[in-house]
C-alpha cells in the first residue's frame, strides 16, 4: 500500500493509492466512504497533507476505509487509467529539517568529522519538486551534487518527544533528494557562513513519489537505499548505517522545534555523492518505498 498525490487533466490535485500494483483514485474512495458513514463532518481529501493533519493517514484508518468500501462495491471503476502526473506527497510543510553527516562514510568522503550529536539545518518548501520533475542547475554555481535520503513525515504535534514515543509522531516515509550546490556550500563553510543558500535553490528538493504509512514498514532501519545517475550506481547503502536513528532524531529536533503535522525530516545521505550535469537522469530508490526519478537541465 503506497499513497501519492497527482494532478488530473483539469489541474485538480487528487490522492491516489497503489494496491498490489494497481493505482486507484483514493479521493473518490474517500467520498464513497463518507456517504456510507453518513458523516458530513469529514473533510474533502484532495491533499495528502490534509489527510495527515486530520489524523487519517495511518494503516488502521486506511484499511478501515478500504474495507468499508470494498465490502459494498468493486474498485474496478476507480482505477487511474490516464498517465499519472505526480505531485509531491506533502506540498506545504511548515518546515523541512535535514540531518547532516548522518552516515559515517559520507562524513568521511567530505573529510568531515562524524558528529557527536545530530547536525540539523533547514531546507525550504520552495525547493520541492515532484517525481519526474526537472532539477534546474543555476548559472555560475559550480558543482551540484545529489543526496538520496529517507524522509520522515510527521503526523502529530510534539515538543520534547521521548524516544519511546517517537514513532507515534511518524505518519510515514518517503524519498527526498537533498540536491546541494557543493562548491557554494564549501565556500560558505570555509568562510564560516551559514550554507543555507547552497541547499535552497528552486527544484533542489525532489520528493516522493509515494508516502508509505509508518505501520507498513516494520523496520525503517533496515532498508536498502541507492541512487543511480544515467543507470550507473553512485550511492548504495542501508539505513542500518544511520548514525542517529529515527527515535534519537525526533527526540533531538523536538527539543528545539515544535514538530507539526506535515513537517518533513530528511535523515541524511550515504556515501557516494557526485556531480550532476545537464542531461542526467537521476533515480533514487529506497526499498519498500519506491523510485524517485528526475531529469537535470541547465538554467
Amino acid at each position: 500500500m503506497r499513497l501519492f498525490s497527482y494532478v488530473k487533466k483539469d489541474q485538480l490535485i487528487r490522492i491516489g493509492i497503489e494496491l498490489e500494483g494497481t493505482k486507484y483514485d483514493f479521493s473518490h474512495i474517500w467520498d464513497i466512504y463518507k456517504d456510507i458513514r453518513g458523516e458530513q463532518r469529514f473533510p474533502d481529501l484532495h491533499f495528502l497533507q490534509v489527510m495527515i493533519e486530520f489524523a487519517l493517514f495511518n494503516k488502521k484508518n486506511i484499511n478501515e476505509i478500504l474495507t468499508t468500501v470494498t465490502n459494498l462495491r468493486s474498485l474496478d471503476d476507480l482505477t487511474i487509467s490516464e498517465p499519472i502526473q505526480y505531485d509531491v506527497p506533502v506540498a506545504r510543510p511548515q518546515k523541512i529539517i535535514c540531518l547532516g553527516r548522518n552516515y559515517k562514510k559520507h562524513a568521511e568522503e567530505l573529510k568531515n568529522v562524524v558528529p557527536d550529536e545530530p547536525i540539523i539545518f533547514a531546507k525550504l518548501s520552495s525547493t520541492l519538486l515532484p517525481h519526474k520533475g526537472t532539477i534546474i542547475i543555476p548559472q555560475g554555481v559550480g558543482r551540484v551534487d545529489h543526496e538520496i535520503e529517507l524522509a520522515i513525515v510527521i503526523c502529530k504535534i510534539g515538543k520534547y518527544i521521548p524516544e519511546s514515543e517517537a514513532y507515534d509522531h511518524v505518519a510515514g516515509y518517503t524519498i527526498i533528494n537533498d540536491v546541494t550546490a557543493r562548491a557554494m556550500q564549501i565556500e560558505d563553510f570555509n568562510a564560516k557562513k551559514p550554507w543555507t543558500r547552497s541547499k535552497n535553490f528552486d527544484t533542489f528538493g525532489p520528493l516522493g513519489p509515494f508516502l508509505v504509512p509508518q505501520g507498513l514498514i516494520p523496520d525503517p532501519h533496515n532498508l536498502d537505499i541507492s541512487l543511480k545517475v544515467n543507470g550507473e550506481i553512485r550511492q548504495q547503502a542501508n539505513t542500518s548505517e544511520l548514525t542517529f536513528k529515527i527515535p534519537q532524531i525526533i527526540n533531538y529536533i523536538s527539543k528545539y522545534l515544535t514538530l507539526q503535522p506535515g513537517d518533513i525530516i530528511a535523515t541524511g545521505t550515504p556515501a557516494g555523492v557526485s556531480e550532476l550535469h545537464p542531461g542526467d537522469i537521476v533515480e533514487g530508490e529506497i526499498e519498500s518505498i519506491g523510485v524517485l526519478e528526475n531529469s537535470v537541465v541547465a538554467e
